[in-house]
């Protein structure tokens, strides 16, 4: 089976008509693991592959609600929503993913239930790998494949860079602390024509204003007390390639003068010195900081935000990204797993709902560190909420009333439940106006036509 596509069974033999002998004669021989689950979401049947995926036994787990066994949301969001889905579920202990295909079953309009079949796929490292050979298949440049993220806001800014890569243009690169901005900054020089050539990386808030203009530029002996020896600049170092200034805004605005020189007339002097060194070097900026507000104040020169900011790039906040936040966590994982010579772990549903919660101030910065930490001092395979520190697990606790209420089930007004026929009632309306039919709306209810239609004239429904 392995190489093979998976051809679920006929749609025509009746669920109920199932039994262990049927579901073996089918599936017991496959090497994928098979699972079945009723409409109640108890377990009928689960091969011996799927037991010896997850370390479980027949006599366990059939009978059991899936909500009481293991489980993924893949299964849980299949039989909530009667729909085939298909995605991942990862195994941290055989640092195996296993690709997850459902399909739903129905005896005429009514649902009865699902089949999950689990298919081995690689460790995360060679994952990894074939998504980058994937995004090269689909002309992605290979030095942004390495950008986790498949929100819409990364893939604006990747669309981006990869543009500006293709240029010599000098680039602006605005975002929070700890968003990345300098991971694009180097998969933008990586890109270029000039990925050969240095790529140079200045902070420009973290060098003493008296040392920053040497930095930058570079010193003659003698110049000044200390300068036992001529000192070659970070723009001599990086001519012919790219200089990243990063924190740009925390430039003093007399240093903002010199780097416009560069960019408009490609030269400098270094400290102490006469001689004009020419220098061909494509600027890329990054700041946290809003450069139009520090116009305002005169702490940034106008011409030079200009010049810098031909292509402008907005690096997201992870709040702002949150559905890569358990993608960036698993890739994380595993990357410092191979580092420190531990298996990655796997995460409890809580914490991926306090990760949801939380708005993550230090952004990919303050992930990576957290996970760091959870992957030496956590001694389980599975992160739980109690793992995490109180910054997160407390934001979660105290966010749970309002998750809730993003549940099937909703309040009104007054925080009270209504009554079932408030609920029917709605529910009928809904499906009426989204799908213009009684049999439309039967279908998705798992009602007959006749049942839809009594209650419609029930509850006027009809005009």
């Amino acid at each position: 089976m392995r190489n093979s596509k998976v051809t679920f069974i006929n749609t025509d033999i009746k669920f109920k008509e199932f039994n262990k002998q049927i579901y073996d004669q089918l599936f017991g021989k496959m090497s994928d693991g098979v699972l079945v689950i009723n409409s109640s979401g108890l377990v009928e049947y689960l091969n011996p592959s799927y037991q010896k995926i997850f370390g479980v036994s027949d006599f366990a787990m059939k009978g059991r609600s899936i909500y009481n066994t293991i489980n993924d949301d893949i299964v849980l969001t299949s039989l909530k929503n009667k729909k085939n889905l298909k995605g991942y579920v990862y195994h941290p202990e055989k640092n195996r993913k296993y690709r997850v295909i459902t399909s739903v079953f129905f005896e005429e309009t009514l649902f009865k239930g699902i089949l999950a079949i689990y298919h081995e796929e690689d460790s995360f490292e060679t994952f990894y790998r074939k998504s980058i050979k994937d995004n090269k298949s689909l002309k992605i440049n290979p030095a942004f494949a390495y950008i986790i993220g498949n929100s819409k806001e990364i893939k604006e800014a990747i669309r981006i860079a990869e543009k500006a890569a293709k240029t010599n243009a000098t680039v602006l690169i605005s975002g929070e602390t700890g968003t990345g901005k300098g991971v694009i900054a180097e998969a933008i020089h990586k890109a270029s024509q000039q990925w050969d050539k240095p790529f140079v990386k200045v902070n420009c808030a973290a060098i003493p204003y008296n040392l920053l203009e040497s930095e930058l530029f570079g010193h003659e002996q003698g110049s000044f007390t200390g300068a036992i020896k001529k000192k070659i600049g970070k723009f001599e170092q990086a001519n012919g390639g790219t200089i990243f200034l990063d924190e740009i805004g925390d430039m003093p605005i007399d240093m903002q003068v010199k780097v416009l020189r560069v960019i408009q007339e490609k030269e400098f002097e270094r400290v102490g010195g006469n001689e004009s060194i020419k220098c061909d070097v494509r600027i890329i900026a990054a700041t946290h900081r809003n450069l139009k507000e520090l116009m305002e104040q005169g702490l940034f020169r106008e011409d030079l935000y200009y010049r810098l900011n031909v292509i402008p790039i907005y690096v997201p906040s992870l709040k702002e990204r949150k559905e890569d936040i358990i993608d960036l966590t698993y890739h994380y994982m595993n990357k410092i797993g191979k580092e420190i010579g531990v298996l990655p772990k796997t995460l409890d549903r809580e914490v991926e709902m306090a990760f949801a919660s939380y708005d993550w101030p230090g952004n990919i910065r303050e992930l990576k560190n957290l996970i760091e930490r959870l992957m030496l001092i956590v001694d389980h395979s599975i992160i739980r909420l109690s793992d995490l520190p109180p910054e997160i697990s407390k934001t979660y606790e105290l966010n749970i009333p309002k998750l809730e209420r993003k549940s099937l089930i909703n309040f009104n007004l007054d925080g009270n439940l209504a009554s079932m026929e408030e609920y029917e009632k709605e529910i009928i309306k809904l499906a009426l106006d989204k799908y213009g039919s009684f049999n439309g709306a039967a279908k998705v209810l798992g009602l007959t036509h006749k049942t839809v239609a009594a209650k419609a004239r029930k509850y006027n429904l009809i005009d």
